[in-house]
């Protein structure tokens, strides 16, 4: 883990929070990582006790699937599906960093687990010997990158996602989206996973354009892979793309085999509704309404990038699809209080709950108009650096100590997406700030003349992720840590 995300991650778990455990249904499970989108697995899909615990990228076999069986005291043994083995903090240790691997289940502390809500979906998993949590180590976000056991802090490595396993036999104890036998689907977000490739279908580079084609990509969660399915009470579902907003639509209309698919805005039109129709071990075949043909993995690519057409149903497993439940859809909610008459004036480097990330500028640049950005905490780097002075109000300028400019809405722009520039201070609206507190010592940070909140865009993870201008959701990627700094500038 480089210096500069440790320090961060330091800082964060001085005000790291106190969670409770959750109550969950016995039942078999996918184990997805927030940072990573990969899932839980063990390496080679050994069945040897020792094995290392590993996160993959997502495809369905037996040794990413684990059954969590309550032990009646809010803690769970967690068995591997394809070995039946337990996860088990190796030699008892009670050491950040010990490693996590399987093992014969014999009623150990080290192999039972509180699970506890961690928000938006997301859940920690925490030893019982040591209260400490399973994390992907270091913040790798490469397959086989190891699972270890570490302090909680909330970090989006430490969250997880458990996804309940369809049934093979059409009943299921687990709480599942389909009702068995049918193709009825509860309203909500979904990921749909295709069973030939297992890559999910999402829109190509992320665009938000009318006319931008559908894909199938490694799964990262984000929004563009992220589709929101509403009941239109006839039989049919209209899809939209969460990043978007969007319909899932087949161009013009054409009801020929090899039909590009594409998102459009919805309209009501039949080749933009979809009628989804059970196939076996939970698949689903998505069918449009105009040709009755389905969404097809264009030639059985397995690359990122691999095109989706519609093609005459054929049963084939390029054809398949799995609705995997996403994060619940994001809601306006309330801010929390303004901290105008408390926060005091001075200089602080401000870091993404999400992401761990530091608000930057691009390049570090002087110069006006240039992108703010986020990257690798760097208590070194002047451009992370903004001093917070309030003016009045219960507002507050932001200005970046390396160039000596504001924080800024570009063109004063009250729409969703605005992005966040660097601009001289003149006063504008767009440029005060009211900051509002939230959970955990964190804080949502709002445009005076929007009343909008700067957030994460797209959820990204990357060094360089842009930062936009929001409705309010409470999202993660809309809350951020304050910290004051102590350095000389």
């Amino acid at each position: 883990m480089s210096s500069s995300r440790t320090a961060l991650r330091v800082l964060l778990l001085l005000a790291a929070c106190a969670v409770q455990s959750m109550a969950m249904q016995d039942g078999t499970y996918y184990i997805f990582n927030k940072f990573s989108g990969k899932v839980m697995d063990v390496t080679g899909a050994s069945k040897d006790n020792t094995a290392n615990i590993q996160v993959s990228d997502p495809v369905e076999t037996r040794s990413q699937q684990w059954q969590f069986m309550s032990l009646g005291d809010g803690y769970y043994k967690i068995i591997n599906v394809n070995s039946g083995k337990a996860i088990d903090v190796a030699g008892v240790s009670t050491d950040n960093g010990a490693n996590v691997q399987q093992w014969e289940y014999g009623g150990g502390e080290n192999q039972e687990f509180a699970v506890r809500a961690g928000g938006d979906g997301y859940v920690s998993i925490h030893s019982k010997h040591t209260d400490k949590v399973l994390e992907i180590y270091g913040w790798q976000a490469n397959s086989g990158a190891s699972v270890k056991q570490w302090d909680f802090i909330a970090g989006s490595n430490q969250l997880w996602m458990l996804i309940p396993v369809p049934s093979t036999t059409g009943v299921s104890t687990n709480p599942s989206p389909m009702t068995a036998g049918s193709a009825v689907v509860v309203d909500g977000i979904y990921l749909i996973g295709n069973k030939w490739s297992g890559k999910y279908l999402e829109v190509q580079d992320g665009s938000t354009e009318r006319d931008a084609t559908i894909e199938v990509g490694t799964g990262t969660f984000l929004a563009d892979q992220q589709w929101k399915f509403t009941n239109l009470q006839n039989g049919y579902y209209k899809i939209e793309n969460v990043n978007s907003g969007m319909a899932l639509d087949v161009q013009e209309a054409d009801q020929d085999d090899g039909a590009k698919i594409l998102q459009w805005p919805y309209s009501g039109a039949v080749n933009s509704e979809w009628v989804l129709r059970q196939a076996a071990d939970g698949y689903v075949t998505i069918h449009a309404r105009h040709s009755d043909k389905v969404v097809d993995l264009h030639e059985w690519d397995l690359a990122d990038g691999a095109d989706v057409k519609q093609w005459t149903y054929s049963g084939g497993a390029n054809q398949l699809w799995m609705l995997i439940p996403g994060p619940p859809a994001p809601v306006p909610v309330a801010a929390g209080p303004s901290l105008g008459g408390t926060l005091a004036s001075g200089l602080y480097n401000i870091g993404n709950k999400y992401s761990g990330l530091a608000l930057d500028v691009d390049g570090a640049s002087m110069d006006k108009q240039k992108d703010v950005e986020l990257n690798a905490l760097d208590f070194g780097r002047k451009s992370q650096v903004w001093y917070i002075e309030a003016i009045g109000d219960g507002y507050f300028k932001i200005l970046n100590v390396n160039s000596g400019l504001g924080l800024d809405i570009s063109g004063a722009s009250k729409e969703d997406g605005a992005n966040l520039q660097q601009y001289p201070y003149k006063q504008g609206e767009n440029q005060q700030f009211e900051i509002r507190q939230a959970a955990d010592g964190y804080v949502s940070i709002h445009s005076r003349h929007a009343d909008k909140a700067i957030e994460l865009y797209n959820w990204d993870t990357s060094e360089g992720a842009t930062v936009k201008q929001y409705e309010f959701t409470g999202g993660a990627n809309q809350m951020w840590k304050l910290l004051p700094y102590y350095g000389t500038v």
